[in-house]
């Protein structure tokens, strides 16, 4: 089944921190799931603006292909990607926790794919010049051998968000 992102962006008023509902479709999950629910949110000292191009950088720097983004919702939103065994400098199960065999952790020899989704937004403090970011990883693994296997979830550990928060921070000058 083919991984849907879909960046079904339903912008309500009612929240400054974003009621934006960025659903992913994999097929090891039972229902898509709602980005927000998976984030974990970070301050930076700079301006939104600014933030937000530091993310799309530290995207690329990171090999994460873009693929939605909503710019005046400060969400950027990654193309479904797959990888094996290294991602952005490190072992898979550095990041992700797909379970383990009895020849180690499945991240690293299963087929990862993975999504994720970065939210820039103003400070909910109010200071001027700050900035929210909240990032949100989801990921499944399949067995890339043999006959076909139904994908396993894999949890994040949540090595990636912080690689990816420092990779802003420095992109930002913060």
């Amino acid at each position: 089944m083919r991984v849907r992102l879909a960046l079904s962006m339903m912008l309500c008023a009612a929240s400054a921190a974003g009621a934006q509902g960025v659903r992913i479709s994999l097929e090891a999950y039972r229902e898509p799931v709602l980005m927000d629910t998976m984030r974990v949110n970070f301050d930076v000292d700079a301006p939104p603006a600014k933030v937000y191009e530091a993310t799309l950088k530290a995207f690329a720097a990171l090999d994460i292909p873009v693929g939605n983004t909503v710019g005046n919702a400060g969400i950027i939103g990654s193309e479904r990607f797959h990888r094996m065994r290294a991602f952005a400098g490190d072992l898979l199960s550095k990041s992700f926790s797909c379970g383990e065999d009895p020849t180690g952790p499945n991240a690293d020899s299963h087929r990862i794919e993975i999504a994720v989704v970065a939210y820039v937004t103003p400070s909910p403090s109010g200071a001027s010049g700050k900035t929210q970011l909240g990032l949100a990883v989801v990921a499944e693994g399949r067995e890339p051998a043999g006959p076909y296997r139904a994908p396993r979830v894999c949890a994040s550990t949540g090595a990636l968000e912080r690689k990816l928060y420092k990779k802003i921070q420095e992109v930002a000058g913060t």
